[in-house]
């Protein structure tokens, strides 16, 4: 998790007639957890014994304190948490008020609105319904209530959104009561089941114990702010990457490169990034990094476009090939399953991360290249199986599924810290 890229896609909506009134502040259960307030209105709640290898515990930045400090104190903690060890792993129960709804969960291409639905939070290319299956899912929501909750699990866990309703716990709501309710509510969200209380339960498989942090608001807007600055704080993109880009296709070679650069110039068409694809490498899907004859000068080729103000951004991904130079030295830093016939570096471990970036660094950056387009960071049971297996282990001791879920995150940490040590903005794609 990182200031960079760790987004929440959903969760700012203002919903006005779907507000509802707080929780208590009380905490119960078979694992009573160890709670306190860390910062202005966030607090961090601990069950049974967490794990080591979590988004918050390998993060790369820390906190923003000085913006959480800027906000109002807030003295409770705006909702109740049970938690209780099984024989699945952990789970947790978060009580949801009639008229609650929820937000969330990272990128959801099917769904904005969460309750009444179950998702298990999987990293994966091609999600075929809305099921939590996803590119970038994050185990973040928010309710209209006005908090926000953080599972810091890297594991795929499945948040029950309001979905499913406990043996003995009766609907406490009249009848008439939830008729007005329903009746009052947008269309779309009538089949949530918002008319009656309920609850979101979270399970953590594998999980012996987990940190869950609250972020008040009392706004939406003002929780997703704490979660944020939480988080890292919020990037200052480059204002050449919010410009106009294109990227080449894949058989161009540098004087083709060069030649449609210099028609856009001379036809007046805005382009401020040029991208070139993999074919840039002797050899990509793995990926080597070394570039192919097809660009014999690049150095000369990055120059000549910067000086017609053009920036170069380059597709690569992580899986490095035998051919490439670094394919020695990661291997004792690497799981133990390959993908293309290339390896998986551990980029939990700094010395792969290292070995990754002081090549790019010396290969790339250093030539002028201005950032990168870092592909295949997900995952996919669903079209040849492709990447690496959740049966995977790696040096730092992370397990497959977890290096799924923090894959992307640090793949890119590795690259952004290149042009940190340069005090130098970039702008990538992921």
């Amino acid at each position: 998790m990182n200031r960079r890229q760790f987004v929440v896609s959903s969760a700012a909506a203002t919903l006005g007639t779907l507000r509802s009134p707080r929780t208590s502040a009380v905490f119960t259960g078979a694992a009573d957890p160890r709670s306190k307030a860390i910062y202005p209105g966030v607090w961090k709640l601990t069950f049974g014994l967490s794990e080591s290898i979590t988004p918050v515990q390998v993060r790369r930045y820390e906190p923003r304190i000085e913006g959480l400090h800027k906000l109002p104190a807030v003295n409770d903690c705006p909702v109740s948490v049970e938690g209780r060890i099984t024989s699945r792993g952990y789970q947790l129960r978060i009580p949801l008020a009639p008229k609650e709804a929820v937000f969330g969960l990272g990128l959801q291409l099917y769904s904005l609105m969460q309750r009444g639905k179950k998702k298990t939070l999987r990293v994966n290319a091609d999600p075929k319904a809305d099921s939590g299956d996803t590119h970038a899912p994050v185990p973040f929501y928010v309710t209209s209530a006005g908090y926000g909750i953080l599972v810091d699990t890297a594991r795929y866990a499945t948040f029950y959104c309001g979905s499913e309703k406990p043996k003995g716990r009766h609907d406490s709501q009249p009848g008439s009561d939830r008729a007005t309710i329903l009746s009052s509510l947008p269309e779309a969200y009538r089949g949530a089941g918002l008319e009656q209380p309920s609850e979101v339960l979270v399970e953590i498989p594998q999980a012996r114990g987990i940190d869950l942090y609250v972020f008040a608001g009392p706004s939406m807007r003002q929780a997703v702010q704490r979660y944020n600055l939480f988080s890292g704080g919020g990037a200052m993109p480059p204002r050449w990457g919010l410009g106009v880009w294109y990227r080449v296709k894949a058989d161009y070679t540098q004087d083709a490169v060069l030649a449609l650069a210099e028609e856009f110039r001379a036809s007046a068409m805005p382009c401020d990034v040029i991208g070139l694809e993999p074919g840039w490498q002797s050899h990509s899907y793995s990926c080597t990094y070394l570039w192919s004859k097809s660009f014999p000068d690049p150095k000369d080729m990055v120059r000549r476009l910067a000086k017609d103000h053009f920036r170069v951004n380059l597709w690569e991904h992580a899986f490095t090939h035998p051919d490439s130079p670094i394919h020695q030295p990661l291997l004792p830093c690497s799981g133990d399953f390959e993908v293309w016939e290339g390896l998986v570096p551990d980029f939990l471990s700094p010395k792969a991360r290292d070995i990754f970036a002081d090549f790019h660094a010396q290969h790339h950056v250093s030539l002028g290249i201005s950032g990168y387009k870092l592909d295949e960071c997900d995952n996919s049971d669903f079209t040849g199986s492709w990447s690496f297996p959740e049966a995977s282990s790696f040096p730092s001791g992370a397990d497959g599924e977890q290096m799924h879920s923090l894959f992307g995150l640090r793949y890119q940490d590795t690259i952004q810290g290149i042009f940190d040590k340069r005090q130098q903005r970039t702008y990538g794609l992921v």
